[in-house]
C-alpha cells in the first residue's frame, strides 16, 4: 500500500463532512499519492439519528468526490460487514474495496425482426 493512512474517527455528524473532507484534501496534499489509503474502521454515526447510516455514506461518498477533485483514488480500509452491506445495495460497493457486482440478464436473447424500421 506505501504511505501514510488517514484514519477518520467517529462519530460524524454530517456537519462533520465538509472539515473531514478538507482534512483530507490537506492530507493528500501533504503526501502527493495518487492513491489515498483511508481507514474507516472507527467511522460511525451519531447514535439516536435515523439518518445515521446516511450521514457515513455521505462522508464516504464526499471524501471520495474530495479525492477525485484532486486528481486522487480513495482506498477504504476497514468496511465493517453492515457498512458494505449498505454500500453494496446502494450501487456503491467499490466504496468499500468491493468491486460492484452485476449480473448478467439470463433469457434474454437479442434478434433483429425484418419489419423494425431502421433508426
Amino acid at each position: 500500500m506505501g504511505g501514510e493512512v488517514f484514519v477518520v474517527r467517529g462519530p460524524v455528524a454530517r456537519d462533520d463532512v465538509p472539515g473531514l473532507c478538507e482534512r483530507l484534501a490537506a492530507h493528500a496534499r501533504r503526501g502527493g499519492a495518487a492513491v489515498l489509503t483511508v481507514d474507516v474502521s472507527a467511522l460511525v454515526a451519531p447514535p439516536g439519528g435515523g439518518a445515521s447510516n446516511a450521514v457515513v455514506v455521505e462522508a464516504l461518498a464526499r471524501m471520495r468526490l474530495t479525492a477525485k477533485r484532486l486528481g486522487c483514488r480513495v482506498q477504504f480500509l476497514n468496511v465493517g460487514g453492515g457498512l458494505q452491506g449498505l454500500l453494496g445495495w446502494l450501487g456503491l460497493g467499490e466504496m468499500g474495496g468491493q468491486p460492484e457486482e452485476r449480473e448478467e440478464a439470463r433469457g434474454v436473447q437479442e434478434r433483429v425482426d425484418p419489419g423494425d424500421a431502421a433508426v
